[in-house]
């Protein structure tokens, strides 16, 4: 079944260091209980680490859903979180594409893929970008030869975790 795809990414910004450590793990716990509500929600929500992997972006949030209202419902949440404000939304991708993730590594390609995808490794096409998933070492050479996003999958609180 085809859904509508938001990709989003985010970049910490370099207030949150400077919070008291329990403030910024109550900020954490905020955005990751709300991520959580939200997965099952007639579609999918997958967050990825970028952290030492782009210089543009720390988080990518994938979502998938059935209606345009239901990504809309998310991102209007999340705004109202403490934690968006140290969070700097760096692009937003959205598309329709079949499928969603399967917990493995995953190269993001906001301008699609022209080229094959590796053996061993799964593409998820929509209109226009292009995903892959699979073993990091399959991912690594062709997303930094076509210009994509290399991201691991974590647990909502675990990607919150590795901002800092």
């Amino acid at each position: 079944m085809e859904l509508f795809w938001a990709l989003g990414l985010f970049r910490l910004l370099p207030e949150f260091r400077r919070l008291e450590a329990e403030h910024q793990e109550h900020l954490k716990e905020e955005l990751a209980a709300l991520l959580a509500r939200f997965r099952g929600k007639g579609g999918f929500l997958g967050a990825y680490s970028l952290v030492g992997l782009s210089a543009e972006a720390d988080l990518l949030l994938w979502q998938g859903a059935q209606d345009l209202e239901a990504l809309q419902a998310l991102r209007r949440e999340m705004h109202r979180t403490r934690m968006l404000g140290y969070l700097e939304a760096r692009a937003l991708f959205l598309d329709r594409g079949e499928g969603g993730p399967s917990g493995e590594a995953l190269a993001f390609f906001p301008q699609g893929l022209e080229v094959l995808p590796p053996e061993g490794t799964r593409l998820l096409r929509g209109k226009r970008v292009a995903l892959l998933e699979g073993p990091w070492a399959r991912l690594f050479p062709l997303a930094v030869a076509e210009g994509g996003y290399l991201a691991l999958p974590r647990g909502f609180r675990e990607a919150l975790d590795d901002l800092g």
